[in-house]
């Protein structure tokens, strides 16, 4: 299930979420009359933000696969222990999505000085205010995808039903 969830994620990135971008959001994206290329910022600016948070989910993924494998908990109390632990990732993991959006969207540009746009003077891309509320609310959707799916499914038995919604879907045992 681990493998399969992590694929799912793999083609969510880097191929599913762009074409949706070009094809169903363009306009939301790209905003009226600011003279943006939507592929250009999608090269330079939401892939590789998106591509560092799906790096961050397999890493938390990872790091707690490896954390509810090799424990052994004694009682139902500390197995509920993690739970906050699960979230605190989960909240994290959202924070650095949206603090990547904001570094290959507006500081990079900021801090090298040059335009993304050629010609129009802007040190960053001005994606408007709905693009905005758009990816965020993708980044969600990506941690999600990339860390609730597989901890849900991938989970030691012990552990799986610490994961939000587990016990609606997965039943109590």
């Amino acid at each position: 299930m681990l493998l399969a969830t992590v694929a799912l994620g793999v083609v969510w990135i880097f191929i599913a979420q762009n074409w949706i971008f070009l094809n169903l959001f363009a306009g939301l994206l790209v905003g009226p009359g600011l003279g943006m290329d939507l592929n250009n910022y999608l090269q330079l600016g939401s892939s590789p933000a998106f591509t560092v948070l799906w790096a961050g989910c397999m890493s938390a993924l990872l790091i707690w696969i490896g954390v509810t494998w090799s424990a052994t908990p004694r009682s139902s109390g500390q197995t509920r222990m993690m739970q906050p632990m699960w979230w605190i990732a989960a909240v994290l993991l959202s924070v650095f999505g949206w603090i990547c959006l904001g570094w290959f969207t507006i500081f990079t540009w900021q801090v090298s000085g040059l335009s993304p746009i050629d010609g129009s003077g802007m040190n960053f891309y001005p994606v408007p205010a709905g693009g905005w509320i758009l990816l965020m609310g993708f980044v969600l959707l990506d941690v999600v995808i990339l860390f609730w799916l597989p901890t849900l499914l991938a989970s030691p038995r012990t552990y799986r039903l610490v994961v939000p919604g587990a016990v609606t879907l997965l039943g109590s045992r």
